[in-house]
């Protein structure tokens, strides 16, 4: 019973100081973004004897709220189905990003690990538009393409080139 009496004492002495500094604040601009900190300090303050009830440290609540939000990437594994879908469907996008673009691509195909992050992609190229196209614009340039490719995917993927005729 002490403990919440204790508890509730902590919340009230706060809201009163927490009321004290909105009253201080110099400009009516200012008043929202430090009730921002107010209000985010007084969770802080009631669910600390939460947490000393529970013996949960910092660590583990920290710990708790990455697997609640699954922010850990070494447990997010796909399944092979999952993978199949993912590469299949990036593959469309990307094929669908390269031709708006003004590539002349006849297929793409992409391969990912386990954890989503591609790995290498097959690029094959149409022959015969190829060689018209590249008289009419300079955006065919494998360097370009590749240039292209990474920045899209933020990384560096291997990528194989085919040709179509």
């Amino acid at each position: 019973m002490e403990a919440i009496v204790s508890w509730v004492k902590s919340g009230l002495i706060y809201a009163v100081f927490a009321s004290i500094i909105l009253m201080m604040a110099p400009n009516k601009s200012y008043v929202k973004h430090i009730s921002l900190v107010v209000g985010l300090l007084f969770i802080l303050v009631m669910v600390h004897p939460v947490m000393q009830f529970l013996n949960l440290d910092g660590k583990t609540y920290i710990s708790y709220l990455e697997k609640f939000f699954q922010l850990e990437t070494t447990e997010r594994e796909i399944t092979k189905e999952q993978l199949t879908l993912y590469e299949e469907s990036l593959g469309m996008e990307l094929m669908a990003a390269l031709l708006d673009v003004g590539y002349p691509i006849a297929n793409v195909e992409i391969q990912a690990d386990v954890y989503g992050t591609v790995t290498k992609v097959w690029i094959s190229l149409s022959q015969m538009q190829l060689e018209t196209d590249m008289e009419s614009t300079q955006s065919t340039e494998l360097a370009d393409l590749e240039q292209y490719i990474y920045s899209l995917f933020g990384q560096e993927v291997d990528i194989v080139y085919e040709y179509k005729s």
